[in-house]
């Protein structure tokens, strides 16, 4: 994942609207959302087909609590060297086996926590980790050698890989245009509608454009550091880019979720609940 915006509000009738976008080599192979894992039948959320977890991973309210976990790589370097990869260097001791960061959505939006002690984490490259509920969020960090946690205030928030960075040129684009669209369908609309703009808004319109404005491709020598969708053409002929993207409204009692993975396409949309 590359860019979660949360809007999160106790209060609201809503209390959590969500869009994730991930970034991930566009060959590597996932399957769309459902419910995939045996250890937790009751969660659903797209899997990676190779490591087998996942980016997003939501407990519906038929739960003990609904809840939503969504991971983004970790990153303190500023910028990305030309035609490398844009991910964090490993942080894992050598000695360690790596553990892929995609277990720990499942493990949050299942219990709430981590569960896993200092030793346990070292297998893991740098995260940040967003987990909410309708009555608090988060976002849980590592770098490597410190796990901490920020309460994410009411509000919309834009989380990106280096955290939460306000001055992040894509956090300081965007989280005004979505906190000032924030989502607010009735309860009617929320718990029956089979229209997304008609639950999401403004924000599936700002999500397409994103996606269909061509600035943020790196090819050509363009590369837009605001833009919400990446795509970077990378010397052996692989590209990374976004491949799909998420919308989820939660409450107690109700949980509505779209996702695309054709982004750009506005009728690429289907809603999975």
């Amino acid at each position: 994942m590359c860019t979660a915006i949360v809007g999160f509000d106790p209060t609201a009738p809503v209390p959590i609207v969500l869009a994730a976008l991930r970034d991930e080599m566009v060959d590597r192979p996932f399957d769309r959302p459902g419910q995939h894992w045996p250890q937790w039948p009751h969660l659903i959320g797209g899997r990676d087909a190779q490591a087998g977890g996942t980016w997003l991973a939501v407990a519906p309210p038929e739960s003990a609590t609904p809840r939503v976990a969504a991971i983004l790589n970790g990153r303190v370097e500023k910028l990305t060297a030309t035609g490398r990869r844009p991910v964090f260097d490993s942080t894992v001791p050598p000695g360690v086996t790596r553990r892929s960061r995609g277990e720990l959505p499942l493990r949050a939006a299942a219990t709430g926590t981590l569960g896993l002690g200092r030793d346990e984490l070292r297998a893991f490259d740098p995260f940040h980790l967003v987990i909410a509920d309708p009555e608090q969020a988060a976002l849980v960090s590592w770098d490597g050698s410190d796990l901490t946690e920020e309460k994410l205030a009411p509000g919309v928030t834009v989380v990106v890989n280096t955290g939460l960075d306000a001055t992040a040129p894509r956090a300081a684009q965007h989280g005004p245009r979505f906190a000032a669209t924030r989502p607010a369908p009735s309860e009617d609309v929320l718990r029956t509608s089979s229209d997304i703009r008609e639950i999401w808004g403004d924000w599936v319109r700002l999500l397409d454009e994103a996606a269909a404005d061509t600035a943020h491709s790196a090819s050509g020598g363009g590369d837009d550091r605001t833009s919400l969708v990446a795509r970077l053409e990378l010397p052996d002929g692989r590209v990374w880019a976004t491949n799909s993207v998420t919308l989820l409204a939660l409450t107690l009692t109700v949980l509505r979720y779209a996702f695309t993975d054709t982004p750009g396409d506005p009728a690429a949309w289907s809603l999975i609940r």
